[in-house]
């Protein structure tokens, strides 16, 4: 197509569809590896989501509508410097989602914490078993967390945590499989009767999830599962620990 046989709001009407294509594929690409069903809501995506979508989507189509000329001499160029913007708000704004994105969801003494990629701690990573040493590129691993045998460490990390920093959850030298800690999560699941009747707004929502589920609503709880952005609800089998699924509602 030539571009002399555009005016300025053909050519920002094929920019806008161009750019919303593209971002729908990239956010669709992130939503199936780096965000599974409720984490994307768990972890504030959406925002991210927004600003990203904001800068690419609309800012470049818009900046083409203001300069496109199809008289102009320089117009190939200032297109190409557009395309090179987008381009690098894209790659940009990528690149935080990444580095936000939930690697591990770590069940701590009564709840699980959800942790993002940049909250681990890298000191403690490089010390961790092998199989805690990688952060997943398709979800969160769900494991568990020891404390520490350490009196010391354990104080360290207990003043660490009141301060706002890293906690026993950021730390992967603490890891150990989901197996080991399974049976502690049975024990600390509560009836999903009393979830419902902290939320009463959501009690269809939680009776549907049980119905899917294919189980008996005595026989699941629910474990309080805290997160960046919004607090879900991990059940789990109340006999086995093993876990049924999350349901998007508020714990507390």
């Amino acid at each position: 197509m030539r571009l002399d046989s555009l005016n300025r709001f053909k050519a920002s009407a094929i920019h806008l569809a161009l750019s919303a294509a593209i971002g729908a594929t990239v956010v669709a690409l992130m939503l199936a590896l780096w965000y599974p069903k409720h984490y994307f809501a768990a972890m504030g995506g959406g925002m991210l989501i927004i600003l990203l979508i904001g800068v690419d989507v609309v800012l470049g189509p818009l900046i083409t509508l203001i300069v496109f000329n199809p008289k102009k001499k320089s117009l190939r160029f200032d297109l190409t410097v557009i395309a090179l913007v987008q381009l690098a708000a894209l790659v940009y704004g990528c690149s935080v989602m990444f580095e936000a994105r939930p690697v591990y969801s770590v069940f701590v003494a009564d709840r699980f914490e959800v942790i993002a990629a940049n909250a681990i701690d890298e000191a403690s990573r490089e010390k961790a078993a092998p199989e805690f040493r990688a952060l997943s590129l398709t979800g969160p691993r769900v494991v568990g967390a020891r404390e520490p045998a350490d009196e010391d460490r354990k104080a360290e990390i207990v003043i660490s945590a009141a301060k706002g920093g890293v906690d026993l959850a950021n730390l992967p030298d603490l890891y150990v499989p989901y197996a080991q800690v399974r049976q502690d999560a049975a024990r600390a699941a509560k009836p999903l009767a009393e979830l419902a009747k902290r939320q009463p707004h959501d009690a269809v929502a939680i009776r549907a999830f049980v119905a899917d589920s294919g189980r008996a609503e005595d026989a699941v709880g629910f474990v309080p599962m805290r997160a960046r952005n919004e607090d879900m609800s991990v059940v789990v089998d109340k006999k086995s620990g093993d876990i049924v699924g999350i349901v998007p509602v508020n714990p507390w």
